[in-house]
């Protein structure tokens, strides 16, 4: 499996942009959407899911314990989620590749807050 620098993989319904840095060999993982910077680092593609799980778990605990939405808001003025639009954003691509793209996103959060991560599955990565 290979990943380019516009890949993006979902986790807990939540997508991350996807790259790899060639100096350090690391591919790091960057969550969209949400109300802070929440990255991940990971050794192979192999190791991203996990690695996401972890990060994306400790993230909506500290909103839980501070009692803060983990999503970013719309500019001023406009009601929702910036998380809204990405969807919209995405849903091309992932038709095209197959995927039913808010049936994904619906399991994944389900699943990830029942058990706080998600159980092992076929990672999806999509390009964009």
């Amino acid at each position: 499996m290979s990943v380019s620098g516009r890949d993006m993989m979902f986790i807990g319904g939540i997508p991350a942009v996807i790259s790899f840095n060639a100096s350090s060999r690391m591919f790091r993982g960057v969550f969209i959407g949400l109300n802070a910077e929440v990255d991940f680092l990971a050794c192979s593609p192999m190791d991203l899911q996990p690695q996401g799980e972890a990060a994306l778990s400790v993230f909506l605990e500290t909103c839980r314990q501070q009692k803060r939405s983990p999503l970013l808001a719309r500019q001023e003025g406009q009601k929702g989620y910036l998380l809204e639009d990405i969807y919209a954003e995405l849903e091309g691509p992932a038709r095209q590749k197959g995927i039913d793209l808010y049936q994904l996103v619906r399991d994944q959060t389900l699943e990830f807050q029942k058990t706080g991560y998600r159980e092992k599955g076929p990672v999806v990565f999509l390009n964009f």
